[in-house]
């Protein structure tokens, strides 16, 4: 059963238990009303009977066909009289019993009632005054009120049917309403689970909770296609910078048991192959940084010393620096502590002065800056070379993974394209940002913010 049915069905039987037990309380005051105004009839009419009877001497009936106190009393009916002495024997009773009841059968209470040859009679029993053990059972029959209870009883099971049939049918409209955005967001995830990534629930009115789940709901499946369109991209340039040290170490090993060569040539084609091989780790050990450190959101509790971070990672690239006739500059104001990983930032700067170096021209300074932000409270990192520069074009694209800018792919640079897109996820991972200063200076511009330790202020 789909969650709307349940949802009519518990309403709708909430709402016809209500309807019933009104009904039944109805149906129970009205009863009680009817026969307490014959109670009261019958006791006013017995009541006159015995005072006639009394001042007759006791031994016979005085039954008059007067009317009672209202049409709607016992007056105008049939009375039924017995006169019992105190020995429980007949002294008169009225030709309307078919057969009159012993006094043994009537009940003790006052009022009762009786069934005499499929008669159904209200009676009530008293004594005669001045006459010890002279009791009168004045009785009438209860037609009308069996009558009306039995129409009454009809007359509501008619409404209760028409009622319950009106909830039902306006408890499944109103629940429809309430849930047809349900339905609509039911209906655009089992268009997604099919792989239908365009459905959309779109704009919706009702209660802000729906709006909002609505929305979400959009946002999601747009997420789940960026995300899947990235991991696609992701896998074809992985595919495509593989492939290229790939193809190449195939085809020095393949010509180099082709045919036979001396051991110069062969020492340089195991010397390609070498090269090949270590781009491939490269490349390897890039991706796995990245799957790393994209999938752990937390970097770690660790106190780090940003200036020992600097210096490690200083360290790390001035072989590729002197190789390429690249001075670096560090300008590295104060000791400032962040809270992380310390390969993990050790990695983010040698990056970002990687991605400095290679696009610095030789004889250039690529500039390493350490300064502290006390409005933000966070530690800046400034990587700046006086190469080319990016274009507006490339800004927009460069920190995603394998993009590598149009001057890049002119030149054939070497790289994976992967420095940058590691450096922000380490940046973000450790609560900070990395970002393109947009400045009019010449080269390029990396700014990387981190918030400092709390514990170090």
């Amino acid at each position: 059963m789909s969650f709307r049915w349940r949802f009519v069905g518990a309403i709708s039987a909430v709402n016809v238990l209500t309807l019933a037990v009104a009904f039944v309380t109805v149906g129970q005051l009205v009863g009680a009303s009817q026969q307490r105004q014959f109670d009261d009839a019958l006791r006013r009419e017995a009541r006159e009977e015995a005072a006639e009877i009394a001042l007759a001497g006791g031994r016979r009936l005085r039954i008059t066909p007067r009317l009672g106190p209202s049409p709607d009393d016992i007056g105008p009916l049939t009375k039924y009289a017995v006169l019992y002495d105190h020995d429980d024997a007949v002294l008169d009773a009225t030709s309307s019993w078919d057969q009159i009841p012993a006094a043994a059968e009537l009940a003790p209470t006052t009022f009762g009632d009786l069934d005499i040859d499929g008669v159904h009679l209200r009676g009530m029993v008293l004594e005669i005054p001045d006459h010890p053990g002279v009791r009168l059972l004045l009785a009438a029959p209860r037609t009308d009120l069996d009558t009306d209870a039995r129409i009454l009883n009809r007359v509501m099971a008619l409404v209760f049917g028409l009622a319950t049939l009106m909830t039902i049918l306006l408890t499944s409209g109103v629940v429809r309403q309430l849930t047809h955005v349900h339905a609509r967001i039911a209906q655009v995830a089992r268009r997604v689970f099919a792989a239908d990534l365009s459905a959309r629930v779109g704009e919706v009115r009702g209660d802000p909770e729906i709006v909002q789940l609505a929305s979400d709901v959009d946002a999601m499946i747009e997420r789940i296609e960026v995300l899947l369109r990235n991991q696609s991209e992701f896998i074809a340039h992985a595919a495509h910078e593989l492939r290229s040290p790939l193809t190449s170490l195939y085809g020095e090993l393949s010509h180099a048991i082709r045919r036979s060569r001396d051991p110069e040539q062969y020492r340089e084609a195991i010397d390609a192959a070498l090269d090949a091989t270590r781009r491939l780790m490269a490349l390897a050990d890039d991706l796995l940084a990245l799957a790393r450190v994209g999938r752990t959101p937390d970097p770690g509790d660790a106190s780090v010393n940003l200036v020992e971070v600097c210096h490690e990672a200083l360290a790390l690239v001035a072989a590729e620096a002197k190789a390429r006739d690249v001075d670096i500059e560090p300008r590295i104001a104060a000791a400032l502590e962040v809270r992380g990983n310390f390969m993990d930032l050790v990695r983010l700067i040698r990056n970002l002065l990687d991605n400095a170096i290679g696009h610095a021209p030789p004889h250039t300074r690529v500039e390493l800056e350490l300064e502290l932000d006390q409005r933000r409270s966070s530690a800046i990192v400034r990587v700046r070379d006086h190469g080319p520069g990016i274009g507006p074009d490339d800004a927009e694209r460069i920190f995603q993974p394998f993009y590598r800018g149009g001057r890049e792919r002119a030149e054939q640079r070497p790289g994976s394209g992967l420095g940058l897109a590691i450096a922000r996820e380490i940046a973000q991972q450790h609560r900070g940002e990395l970002e393109l200063a947009t400045d009019q200076q010449p080269g390029a511009c990396f700014v990387a913010r981190l918030p400092l330790d709390p514990g170090s202020r």
